[in-house]
């Protein structure tokens, strides 16, 4: 199973290790060493990467390496015990069409029914020696515990900020104040905070979140409802901000620093520190964290299909009234 947010890089990894497994180059290299002592092994200092250039691994960089099977799902939110039947269970007994293994990648794992999970744990508890399963997920806890308990779970980790800003900088080719805003907007995911960088509508997004924040104890609330409304697949990234924004506030809230270049270091929203600093002297404590607590709220009714207007509308009065 790995486990962690959305785009976290679970798959990457599972690729990885898929191609890795059925590399020509490694499995010839496996089989030279076998005959070697442990510590003749550990002066190879062998580590397992694909060549890159094998059959193998050119199938597996274009997703059509036969024995890399992906397992898919009609339905959008729901992996039905068909589904685990049809691709996994009576394919698994067929032994690898040209590799050493054969490797099965369920994305949004979590999705799996009760009774794809039952059918799945028949295959689990006494698989084939050549198969490989994983589980990628962002919810390990919608797996049952017969499910958890026969397999190995990995946790993918934020990365580093400075790593991640390196990364933008060096493959997105985007500024180093973009790649700052990113890297720490994203928490160290490094997928998400690709995906900042390259969507045009997160940054209209991010724009239009930004105004109705400078300016909320102005703005109508059913005006702010009515143009993020534009952006309803992305609510998720204005609630982010939303969060982030408070999140800021509190930080200078809680600094002792005199010094405003010493501040901004440590908050996200560094362009908009004149506006925060005011709702610092505004906001206590106490209202900061009634505001986060509605956001929070919001984001759950949006999830609980609760009229998306309402919703909205709701957030922005409760908001503005601690101001």
């Amino acid at each position: 199973i790995l486990n962690g947010p959305d785009k976290s890089g679970k798959m990457m990894i599972a690729e990885a290790f898929a191609q890795t497994l059925q590399c020509e180059a490694v499995n010839k290299k496996l089989e030279e060493l076998a005959g070697e002592t442990e510590s003749e092994r550990i002066e190879n200092k062998f580590t397992a990467e694909p060549c890159m250039e094998c059959h193998s691994c050119k199938q597996a960089a274009g997703k059509n390496q036969p024995d890399i099977i992906y397992v898919s799902h009609e339905k959008p939110n729901t992996i039905s015990v068909d589904d685990i039947r049809t691709q996994l269970n009576n394919d698994i007994v067929i032994k690898p069409y040209s590799s050493k293994y054969k490797v099965y990648i369920i994305d949004e794992a979590e999705k799996m029914t009760v009774q794809a999970q039952n059918a799945l744990l028949k295959t689990i508890e006494e698989p084939p020696e050549y198969a490989v399963i994983f589980l990628l997920t962002t919810n390990r806890g919608a797996f049952l515990d017969t499910i958890l308990s026969r397999c190995i779970l990995l946790a993918t980790r934020p990365v580093p900020g400075t790593a991640v800003k390196k990364y933008l900088v060096e493959k997105c080719s985007v500024s180093k104040e973009e790649a700052e805003f990113a890297a720490g907007f994203s928490l160290g995911n490094i997928g998400k905070a690709e995906a900042i960088v390259s969507s045009e509508e997160f940054q209209d997004l991010k724009e239009l979140t930004l105004s109705i924040l400078r300016y909320i104890h102005e703005i109508e609330s059913y005006e702010i409802a009515d143009k993020v409304k534009k952006y309803k697949n992305g609510i998720e990234d204005f609630f982010d901000i939303f969060l982030m924004w408070f999140r800021d506030i509190m930080l200078l809230k809680a600094d002792n620093s005199v010094n405003a270049e010493a501040a901004k270091k440590k908050i996200i929203f560094k362009n908009e520190y004149a506006y925060l600093k005011k709702q610092v002297d505004k906001l206590d404590l106490e209202a900061i964290d009634y505001v986060i607590g509605k956001i929070h709220r919001a984001r759950v009714r949006i999830k609980s299909n609760v009229n998306f207007d309402a919703t909205l509308e709701l957030l922005i009065v409760e908001a503005r009234r601690e101001f």
